[in-house]
């Protein structure tokens, strides 16, 4: 009977570490995927660089990662704020995405999902200025209050966050850099330049970004998203 036991002891283990090996060449491919994906999506280098940094910081699944820029309606933008409001409110990503595809703007995203409005924030101990200084005072002041702040507002500090957290740099470094004309999306390529694969000519009908990837960041309409054809 021992024996026995241990012998069904040795087959389960084996059979373990065979799965956990068997996960590893999936998780290396999944990262492959994420980053040939962004390569035919007609964006500019910073902005596809910086898509691979967001992606490998937050390290979504591979799955998840890739259906997130395909369906969401301006991935450069969309996917950082999706995946900082998902790990800050311990929310599902597809559960934000969906709901952004309902034409909700963030704020209420985040208030539909009980999302602090101080994942935006982190970092930034004093008025940061403008953009953000007006929505800043309110949520130090207010809280546990709704904050109304504009999208394209949600998706600055978004990515100021990514990039903030990434590097280890001060957010107020980031937007006097940002004030300078330096987006967010160029700080984080340029520290990120050979990284990954470079970008093929864009093709015709790829996603568009409402964000330019180079110098200060196209300003988003206020407001609810634009419809940009079936997710």
């Amino acid at each position: 009977m021992r024996s026995r036991f241990f012998a069904t002891r040795r087959l389960a283990g084996a059979a373990l570490v065979a799965a956990a090996l068997a996960l590893i060449p999936t998780a290396q491919a999944g990262a492959v995927v994420f980053s040939d994906v962004t390569l035919g999506m007609g964006l500019s280098d910073d902005q596809r660089v910086f898509l691979n940094v967001t992606n490998d910081h937050f390290a979504p699944s591979p799955a998840v990662a890739v259906a997130l820029v395909q369906r969401a309606a301006s991935p450069v933008d969309d996917f950082p704020v999706i995946l900082l409001l998902a790990k800050a409110g311990r929310r599902s990503p597809e559960d934000i995405l969906r709901l952004r595809q309902e034409y909700l703007s963030w704020s209420d995203i985040m208030f539909r999902m009980n999302i602090s409005p101080s994942a935006l924030f982190t970092g930034i101990t004093r008025d940061p200025g403008p953009p953000y200084g007006k929505a800043w005072g309110y949520w130090k002041k207010h809280p546990r209050e709704r904050l109304v702040i504009r999208d394209r507002d949600v998706v600055g500090l978004a990515k100021l966050q990514v990039a903030s957290a990434r590097h280890r740099v001060s957010p107020y470094t980031l937007i006097a850099e940002r004030n300078k004309g330096v987006s967010y999306e160029h700080y984080v390529a340029e520290k990120n330049r050979g990284k990954y694969p470079k970008s093929k000519p864009p093709k015709k009908g790829g996603p568009k970004s409402s964000s330019s990837g180079h110098g200060k960041p196209k300003a988003q309409e206020h407001g609810k998203p634009k419809h940009h054809g079936k997710p």
